[in-house]
């Protein structure tokens, strides 16, 4: 995964599972590595556009077809 890479959310309990956004980059706190996204649909919890996500939780969209 690296920056502009178009990603897609394996699994949430929100109810946006199958969400389409924007890869940003990897952040790090401590030890916690985690992905931060620009969604295209929703918002985050705290309104702005880009969230943080565990990256296991992430997959590239591949638009070879």
């Amino acid at each position: 995964m690296k920056p502009g890479d178009l990603v897609k959310r394996k699994k949430a309990e929100s109810g946006h599972e199958g969400d389409l956004g924007l890869f940003i980059g990897f952040r790090k706190s401590q030890n916690y590595e985690y992905a931060e996204v620009m969604w295209f649909e929703h918002s985050a919890p705290s309104g702005d556009r880009v969230s943080s996500c565990q990256i296991s939780l992430l997959e590239v969209v591949n638009e070879k077809r």
